[in-house]
């Protein structure tokens, strides 16, 4: 805002100038009082420019709206999410989420990043310009995840971050993931931190189950929040240190349960609200942060506190001073809610202008151009069946083996198991069919050019009972990741991927089962969100239908190569990684 403007919307506060937009009669949900009481709200131009109580001013705009029986919150704001995770595009995404009231995100694009490095980035900042929903960026610190224990697309040390932070709309250090770097002292983490500290950023955290000493260090580094809380005493430490819970509902799952009840013990709780990653027929059904709100709201958070929670508060963390409230001189981010318990928005409106009316987008977004080409990003090296076989250390009997267990909260654990050897090789369909039915090959496949060959592991509650699932979605480093019965179903899948750009298949018998395409860095579609929501919502049906049980069937093995997320992973450079030693183990014991 300029002198002119500020002048401007001084003289329609004081009521010298007539206002554009009056919403009367109004409740209005104060989040600086967590006050619900009526009142009117006058706009001018971009900006609120005066609030009182219903009827205290005489209020003339050129248009008004009968607030009655509506409640007015400030709009969403998203504090830290990653747009590839819903599959589509920026402007897809902006079109998706409107409606459900986010206004802001502060987004975090390392998975394009660690599949396309700095052009990926651009992209995302390029393609999410002039939309009506508020995009900020946070520059990925951990690209790839975890150095020398993975590799991706792209490798970002302290120079490159310094440089994408001079960006526009650039905001924070995206979730430093490499936790154990920065307690041990990482030059290069210490040094990414460092250039955030500079730049006057937020420096976003990451460090499920960190404690003690520990996560004294990792705070001690300049890190200011923590949306990967697990349990709730872990959460009310962090707290209590000074370190923003960023509270998550996601696809993913749901740790608020586990979480919230403990970090009410404190006598004073401000915390903020997060997506993180919603696929497409989730945010369809569900909701997006409204769904956060609702279940804050589930666990007895007065809705005025749960509503600052996921406005004012993610807000002023990320120095957005003028955002997340309904009060003078704030942006006129407002959504209208036709309930308030149920958190249901039927009007938005950005800088003043209605974006949704009725719960119904009334705006056209357009896709702002951008300027990398959109190229198939699977790179392999040529494939045979013998590359998805595990070399035994006997040529027949059986031998116990280190497995990784993958538990419906997406966290893992290591188990043993005894497995058949026939040939020299591991042959799990020597096995008696129950126990084969529980157990099933995992590989990672390089895809990013790299000449090394595919790991190969072995995984445990999947839940898939025949053929083989793979996906270019393998957080995140990004890399193609298969699991299943057979070397021959799990080489068609990955090679199917390859024609294809990446994306998500099954395979049986030879042949395609079900597969969804996401050609833009293996990643995302150009579909828009209701129509890839059909995509996946019958890539889900056919998952389920071979067995696989995770929550949400369609991303089941996407985050088994996430090195940083306890107890066990795998990655390209080794089959079975200890996350917190962060240190290989061996496949036979």
């Amino acid at each position: 805002m300029n002198i002119e403007e500020r002048t401007q919307l001084i003289e329609a506060a004081r009521g010298d100038r007539p206002l554009d937009l009056v919403i009367r009669n109004v409740n209005l949900v104060n989040v600086f009082t967590c006050e619900i009481y009526p009142a009117d709200i006058g706009i001018f131009g971009e900006h609120i420019a005066v609030v009182g109580a219903a009827g205290q001013y005489d209020l003339q705009a050129q248009r008004e709206i009968d607030g009655s029986g509506k409640w007015a919150t400030p709009g969403f704001v998203d504090t830290h999410v990653h747009i590839e995770s819903t599959m589509v595009t920026p402007a897809n995404y902006a079109a998706a989420v409107l409606p459900f009231g986010t206004t802001a995100s502060v987004i975090d694009p390392h998975e394009i990043g660690n599949v396309l490095g700095m052009d990926g980035m651009r992209f995302m900042l390029e393609g999410s310009e002039g939309l009506p929903l508020r995009v900020y960026m946070s520059i990925s610190s951990c690209v790839p995840a975890v150095p020398d224990k993975e590799s991706a697309g792209a490798d970002f040390g302290p120079a490159e971050v310094a440089e994408m932070l001079t960006w526009p709309r650039t905001i924070a250090i995206a979730e430093v993931m490499d936790y154990m770097g920065v307690v041990n002292g990482s030059p290069k983490m210490v040094g990414i931190i460092q250039a955030g500290v500079d730049a006057g950023a937020t420096i976003q955290g990451h460090s499920p189950m960190l404690r003690g000493r520990d996560v004294n260090a990792y705070i001690a580094a300049g890190i200011q929040n923590d949306h990967e809380l697990r349990r709730g005493d872990e959460g009310l430490e962090k707290l209590r240190l000074g370190l923003l819970p960023l509270l998550k509902v996601s696809s993913m799952g749901n740790h608020v349960p586990n979480i919230l009840p403990e970090l009410k013990k404190a006598t004073f709780l401000d915390i903020a609200l997060c997506t993180d990653d919603i696929e497409p027929a989730d945010l369809l059904k569900n909701g997006h942060m409204d769904r956060v709100i609702r279940e804050m709201i589930a666990h007895d958070i007065d809705p005025a506190v749960a509503i600052r929670w996921a406005t004012y508060n993610g807000a002023r963390h990320y120095g957005l001073r003028d955002q997340g409230a309904i009060a003078p001189g704030y942006l006129a981010d407002v959504v209208l809610l036709s309930s308030l318990q149920e958190v249901r928005a039927s009007e938005v409106f950005v800088g003043g202008v209605q974006v949704v009316d009725e719960g119904k987008l009334v705006v056209d977004i357009i896709a702002p151009p951008t300027t990398m080409k959109i190229e198939n990003s699977v790179h392999l090296q040529p494939l045979s069946i013998e590359d998805f076989q595990i070399a035994a250390p006997v040529q027949a009997g059986d031998c116990p083996v280190n497995v990784i267990t993958l538990e419906l909260s997406r966290l893992t654990r290591l188990e043993q198991a005894t497995v058949s050897m026939r040939d020299g090789l591991v042959d799990l369909s020597a096995m008696d069919a129950e126990e084969r039915d529980d157990l099933c090959y995992l590989s990672v496949v390089p895809r990013h050019g790299q000449t090394h060959p595919p790991t190969m592991a072995l995984l445990r509650g999947l839940g898939l009972r025949h053929g083989a699932m793979a996906s270019s979605i393998a957080h995140d480093s990004h890399n193609i990741i298969v699991a299943g019965h057979n070397p021959a179903d799990m080489l068609l899948a990955v090679q199917e991927l390859q024609k294809s750009g990446g994306g998500l298949i099954l395979t049986a018998d030879g042949a395609v089962v079900d597969q969804v395409e996401l050609p833009l860095a293996g990643l995302m579609s150009l579909k828009t969100v209701p129509d890839l929501a059909i995509d996946t919502e019958r890539f889900t049906q056919s998952a389920v239908a071979m067995g696989i049980t995770a929550r949400t069937p369609a991303l089941a093995i996407s985050g088994l190569a996430l090195t940083v997320i306890p107890q066990v992973r795998i990655s390209d450079f080794g089959a079975i990684l200890d996350v917190e030693m962060q240190e290989f183990l061996p496949l036979f014991v």
